[in-house]
C-alpha cells in the first residue's frame, strides 16, 4: 500500500523515489515471484528507467531484501516487544491484531509468504523469505512458551508432543492472519465488498482475538 500523502511529503526526491520502487518491487514479486520479476519491471512501474534502480539499491537481491526488512521487520519487533512486556495470555491474544493492522499497510507480503513456503527451496527469494519467517515462528513459539495455560501447563522444554502443539499454534495463527489478505477476490465475489475496508478490518480483529483465545487456552 502506497504511504500516506502526509508521510510522502516529508521526504526527499530520493528517498520518495526509492519508496515507489519498494512499493513496484512488492507488489510484482507478490504477483510474479523473486526470480519471474526483472528490474526492467519494476522500473517501468515505479515510473523510473532501469539504471535508476541502482541509485538506491545494489541489485535485485539487495532491493528483495529491503521489500522483506520494511514489511517484516516491524513483525518482529512487535514480536520481540511482544514477549518483554506481555503479562498476561490476555495480552498475547492481541498480536494477531497488531500483526493484522502491519499486514494492511503491506497487504501483498501475504502472498510472498505463501510463495515461499511452497516454492523451490534453492531460491534465492525463497531462502531470504524463509529466512525471516522461521525468525518470526521461532519468537512467536517463544512467547508462546512463557505462558501458562497454553496447551498444558507447563513450556515444551524436552516435551516433543507440546513443542509440536506450539509450534501448530504458531502457524495456525500465521495462517489466519495472512490468508485473510490472500481472499480479497473470493470475498468480493461473495459480497461485492473490499476486505481491506476498515470496518471489515475490523471484524477480522475481533474474530482474531475470539479464535486465538479458544486455541490457546486448554
Amino acid at each position: 500500500m502506497p504511504p500516506t500523502t502526509a508521510k510522502t511529503s516529508k521526504l526527499t526526491k530520493g528517498e520518495r523515489t526509492a519508496q515507489r520502487v519498494l512499493d513496484a518491487a512488492e507488489e510484482l514479486f507478490a504477483m510474479q515471484g523473486y526470480d519471474g520479476t526483472s528490474l526492467r519491471e519494476i522500473a517501468d512501474v515505479a515510473g523510473i528507467r532501469e539504471p535508476g534502480i541502482y541509485n538506491h539499491f545494489a541489485g535485485k537481491q539487495a532491493l528483495y531484501e529491503a521489500v522483506l526488512f520494511r514489511a517484516l521487520n516491524p513483525m518482529a519487533e512487535a514480536l520481540s516487544l511482544q514477549m518483554e512486556t506481555a503479562s498476561s495470555l490476555r495480552e498475547y491474544t492481541e498480536l494477531p491484531s497488531i500483526i493484522t493492522d502491519l499486514l494492511f499497510e503491506h497487504p501483498a507480503m501475504a502472498s510472498l509468504f505463501q510463495r515461499a513456503l511452497q516454492g523451490d527451496s534453492s531460491s534465492v527469494g525463497n531462502r531470504l523469505m524463509n529466512t525471516w519467517l522461521e525468525k518470526l515462528f521461532r519468537q512467536g513459539m517463544e512467547n508462546l512458551e512463557k505462558f501458562d495455560g497454553v496447551s498444558t501447563s507447563s513450556t515444551s522444554g524436552d516435551n516433543p508432543e507440546l513443542r509440536a502443539t506450539l509450534a501448530l499454534n504458531v502457524i495456525a495463527m500465521f495462517n489466519l492472519t495472512t490468508g485473510y489478505f490472500l481472499s480479497q477476490r473470493a470475498f468480493a465475489s461473495l459480497t461485492g465488498g473490499d476486505l481491506l475496508d476498515p470496518d471489515n478490518i475490523a471484524r477480522q480483529k475481533r474474530l482474531l482475538h475470539r479464535v486465538i483465545r479458544a486455541m490457546l487456552i486448554s
